[in-house]
């Protein structure tokens, strides 16, 4: 029985180190075995029994540095939603007690972490771990994280705005957007013109940020390029025609007529009907204004063939001017 006492009591001075020396921390043992872990690639394991550590209130910013990186692989490896809110928990408590820890180092685990939110279709959470990782003094090495942040923002504007439900449809709320878009423009400006291989994705966020502000010209430009790339989509290419229709019409009031022509010759090209009835009936005006009566008539009639029986402005303004001038040309005809 003596024995048994003794035994008990040796086991009982064995374990209240480990679990209650130093300030309740876990002894360096356990540290070191998780770290031999990680080096094994048991991130799981060794995630565990950094968490141990800190829970027992050891918040050293090394001991969290390994800790957060442990996590991300862990994240990497299993690619489960535990583990990856494990990790964006883990990088957290790091961000907010790094102490002399290069700032950079938790920026590219902010930066791993978000692609890894991405290729498991979480884009809010990666879009947060790349707004956490811009804190961090990583602007130099992102490039793809821009595009992400802008395809992003086109896709969901409203949302990253917040715009308060007391100022929707208001004025405000559209001023809000335009400020928010423009940050996210912003970014996009920052990728470099060589990555081509990025071009097309950056022209389509491009196009779908600029709509909330007030530079239509530069919109045209986007789409334009993207046109000639041939990546646009019919919405897009739709969009551009609208955008050339209103250029020609401010080229016409600066009489800046060649280039509203060349304008509007690409609408009429197009096969929007709605926009090709408006064209026609502008290429005839110029014409007509020009005093060629014909070839004014002749875009007229264009105007009302491309969809019989529409009730849209263009298309009865065209009707009118067609009829005005045949019935002008007929009694010319009768008088002769």
């Amino acid at each position: 029985m003596t024995r048994i006492v003794i035994a008990l009591n040796l086991f009982l001075l064995v374990l209240v180190p480990l679990g209650c020396g130093n300030g309740g921390t876990v002894g360096r043992d356990t540290l070191e075995e998780a770290r031999l872990l990680r080096q094994s690639g048991n991130y799981v394991q060794a995630v565990m029994l950094f968490e141990e550590a800190v829970a027992h209130g050891d918040s050293q910013p090394e001991l969290l540095l390994d800790y957060a990186e442990t996590a991300v692989l862990a994240a990497q490896a299993e690619r489960s939603t535990l583990y990856r809110q494990k990790a964006k928990q883990a990088v957290s408590l790091l961000s907010e007690s790094y102490g002399d820890i290069n700032p950079r180092e938790i920026g590219e685990l902010w930066r791993r972490l978000g692609w890894e939110m991405a290729r498991n279709s979480d884009s809010l959470q990666a879009f947060h771990c790349f707004d956490n990782a811009l804190v961090f003094d990583i602007n130099d090495i992102f490039e793809a994280e821009w595009l992400f942040r802008g395809v992003y923002a086109g896709n969901h504007l409203e949302l990253l705005a917040e715009i308060p439900d007391s100022l929707t449809g208001s004025t405000a709320a559209d001023s809000i957007l335009t400020n928010t878009a423009e940050i996210f423009l912003v970014e996009l400006d920052r990728i470099s013109r060589s990555r081509t291989d990025l071009r097309e994705d950056i022209l389509r966020a491009k196009a779908a940020l600029l709509p909330h502000t007030l530079r239509t010209l530069e919109e045209l430009a986007v789409l334009t390029e993207l046109d000639r790339l041939g990546g646009i989509q019919p919405d897009a290419r739709l969009r551009r025609i609208s955008l050339l229709l209103d250029a020609a019409e401010e080229d016409m009031a600066e009489s800046r007529r060649t280039l509203a022509r060349e304008k509007l010759l690409e609408v009429w090209d197009s096969n929007f009907s709605g926009e090709r009835i408006r064209s026609a009936y502008m290429l005839g005006l110029m014409e007509e204004e020009n005093g060629n009566i014909d070839s004014a008539l002749q875009w007229y009639r264009r105007a009302c063939g491309v969809s019989p029986g529409s009730s849209s402005q263009a298309a009865l303004l065209a009707a009118a001017k067609r009829d005005s001038l045949t019935y002008d040309y007929e009694r010319i005809e009768q008088d002769i």
